[in-house]
């Protein structure tokens, strides 16, 4: 009897033991799904330069987690404070691209996962020591800010393509000047206050290039090239012109003679560009002074618009020659410029420098030696109308003139033509010469440069100016090349790029002929929206090094409302 009571309380201790047990085994295996379930990182972050060394103010996260997760990465730098989010598909093993370091500064990194359920881990502070900027003066401008309203001037980033250049005693100058100018390429993008918080250095001199929503950049060559790059510098695509001087390149080949001034990514996946033709033109002018020089064949280099497949198949062209009069010429036609660019014995007769496409499937094409702004039917390549200068044109264009109201003055050898929020056209009028040959140019020294917007009416073909840049007491200068004008998204102010701006100092003592002979400078301007416009940021690039000064410009400017890497 003993024995069985004993029996039974042992079992009975054995079964709450085991109960006992069973419940710590499954509190224990709980909390290991629960842990298991939350973000961890397997293995640490670590923050590394740029391996690609044409972006230098750049970094790489990399960390492993155990399990998919969107990472959020903080930034700290004095007091300056930003942050970077990258979704799942994002592989943080393989490197996930940081910008915006300002050079020479110690930086913080916090490196945030966030998973499925919304559960988040941080990582301990990183710290990033950016590199100093080149100190050597042929390799960077010298930035000046004159002028920031931080209350009224666009938030964000601007950015804009400084290109160097030493005074030439020739127009077309000789091989060394060429060179100096040719194989350097820049991408610049500062904050506010004028500092680099971005840059992107090539081989090549810039021309046009295109900011997109995706943080890609696609730019236009010296060598005629077209390339899209991300914000690490790395290739993602590029094309090349089949027929260049150059010859071949590791690029997509199109079958084209040049990629020049400004090219498009379309939302159908294809590009839109600027290229050339040359054509062999009987009985063509010798001169842009002299109305009765002798006339003789001439090869002219004319403008074709393109449109081609990501594979470098061209699905639609459009050509100057065949839609505009040849005869009717601008200043600078016999300026060298295609000799310069390895066509000898070629001149310069259309000279487009911006396309866009518009939103009614029609193309928009500025034209500077000819001061005129075409629109194109795309589907039927017929010019809807022309906005500019309206003398010389052939009767068969007359009717697509737009009239000019008022007492404004027309833009001469214009840059940038863009539609704003408002539907107005606005454009960056160089006022080059402000006459076509044969009549006698205005002295250099008389012109100016400015923005400039206007209010057209398509269906009756009339416009009318309804802002301009130029105040009573702004200091005048003159644009001898380049430019562009901009509505910023937020503030909509307009941010004007100068292009290549004469020395001021100098300007006086050159013509039309020896312009070239003197120094540049440049200068990016915000100005308000309001009659009159004040200026409420102004950047300059101010030469550089000495025994030549090194001068500075730019094709033009842009805002960007924040950085995508």
């Amino acid at each position: 009897m003993l024995k069985e009571v004993r029996a039974r309380r042992a079992m009975s201790r054995f079964k709450w033991i085991l109960v006992l047990a069973i419940a710590v085994s499954g509190a224990v295996h709980s909390r290991t799904n629960a842990e298991e379930k939350l973000p961890q990182f397997v293995e640490d972050p670590v923050v590394s330069n740029n391996p690609n060394q044409s972006v230098p103010l750049a970094a790489v996260v990399t960390f492993k987690a155990n399990q998919p997760v969107e990472t959020t990465i903080t930034l700290t730098e004095g007091e300056h404070r930003w942050e970077f989010t990258y979704d799942a598909a994002r592989k943080a093993e393989k490197g996930l691209p940081v910008i915006g370091f300002r050079p020479d500064r110690k930086h913080e990194l916090v490196v945030s996962i966030k998973n499925a359920g919304g559960e988040i881990a941080s990582s301990e502070p990183l710290t990033f020591q950016s590199p100093k900027l080149p100190s050597d003066p042929a390799e960077f401008p010298k930035i000046a800010i004159a002028t920031s309203d931080s209350k009224m001037a666009e938030p964000g980033f601007r950015l804009f393509n400084p290109r160097r250049r030493i005074p030439r005693q020739t127009q077309a100058g000789n091989e060394q000047e060429r060179e100096f100018g040719e194989s350097f390429g820049m991408l610049l993008m500062v904050d506010q206050a004028g500092t680099p918080v971005w840059f992107y250095k090539t081989d090549s001199r810039i021309a046009g290039f295109n900011y997109m929503d995706n943080g890609h950049i696609l730019y236009v060559t010296a060598d005629y090239r077209l390339v899209e790059i991300d914000m690490l510098g790395n290739e993602i695509r590029s094309w090349y012109a089949s027929q260049r001087p150059q010859g071949k390149s590791t690029a997509t080949p199109v079958e084209t003679l040049t990629f020049h001034h400004d090219a498009d990514l379309l939302d159908n996946g294809n590009v839109l560009a600027l290229s050339s033709e040359r054509r062999k033109i009987e009985n063509y002018y010798t001169s842009e002074y002299e109305a009765d020089a002798p006339r003789q064949d001439q090869w002219v280099m004319g403008d074709r618009a393109v449109e081609f497949t990501p594979g470098g198949k061209i699905v639609w062209s459009w050509k100057a020659f065949d839609h505009l009069s040849s005869r009717r010429i601008g200043y600078e036609t016999f300026s060298h410029y295609w000799q310069r660019r390895g066509f000898p014995d070629t001149i310069d007769w259309s000279h487009a420098n911006e396309i866009t496409k518009l939103d009614d499937d029609s193309v928009l094409i500025n034209f500077r030696y000819l001061s005129a702004v075409v629109k194109v039917d795309r589907k039927t390549g017929e010019i809807l109308w022309i906005f500019g200068e309206p003398s010389g044109w052939s009767k068969e264009l007359q009717s697509k003139l737009i009239q000019l109201q008022g007492d404004a003055r027309w833009s001469w050898h214009q840059h940038a033509p863009t539609f704003t929020s408002r539907g107005t056209l606005l454009l960056f009028d160089n006022g080059n010469y402000r006459a076509r040959p044969f009549n006698e140019p205005t002295s250099l020294a008389k012109t100016w440069s400015r923005a400039v917007e206007y209010e057209l009416d398509e269906k009756t073909l009339t416009a009318k100016q309804v802002w301009t840049s130029e105040t009573a007491d702004e200091e005048k200068v003159v644009t001898i090349a380049m430019g562009s004008a901009s509505e910023t998204p937020e503030k909509g102010n307009i941010l004007v790029g100068y292009g290549a701006i004469l020395d001021p100092s100098q300007v006086h003592k050159v013509s039309w002929k020896t312009r070239s002979q003197i120094g540049q400078m440049t200068r990016c301007r915000e100005y308000t929206h309001t009659t009159p416009a004040k200026i409420v940021w102004d950047l300059r690039l101010e030469p550089t090094g000495g025994n030549p000064k090194i001068g500075w410009n730019i094709f033009g400017c842009i805002p960007v409302s924040s950085l995508q890497p």
